[in-house]
């Protein structure tokens, strides 16, 4: 039906994880939002007010590291888009206050949510990754 030009495929482990922390990630930014609505609180409220950085990186870089992944992407590329995340976070955090209100607390969860997908990327990358079979 779809035509992947996908050069590796993950064992299924690796797929249960990916989909798991990007089923975090979208929890997290919905509570987020709703609670801007409500009195719902994720863990408490300061953290609350800072989760979206922290949601929205993990599954920005989550989701793009991934794709290359299997695409056959070198990994030193997915370094580099992670350092862009990395970059983006503390630019928007600290310098661009047209549009945001600078909160380095916002850059750090930010930074932690690029982090923890970079380490998945770079297990999976490691070990988790096999050649894809030419079906034909």
């Amino acid at each position: 039906m779809f035509a992947t030009n996908y050069k590796f495929q993950v064992s299924k482990s690796f797929n249960i994880v990916y989909m798991l922390l990007l089923l975090l990630g979208l929890f997290l930014t919905i509570g987020r939002w709703t609670s801007q609505f409500s009195d719902f609180v994720i863990i408490n409220s300061e953290i609350n007010s800072h989760i979206s950085n922290f949601s929205l990186s993990l599954m920005a870089y989550l989701g793009i590291g991934f794709i290359w992944l299997l695409s056959g992407v070198k990994f030193k590329y997915i370094t580099v888009l992670g350092l862009v995340f990395i970059a983006g976070n503390l630019f928007c955090e600290t310098l661009m206050t047209i549009l945001n209100t600078p909160d380095i607390v916002d850059a750090y969860f930010g930074i932690v949510g690029t982090l923890i997908s970079y380490l998945f990327l770079l297990v999976t990358q490691k070990y988790g990754l096999a050649p894809v079979e030419n079906q034909k």
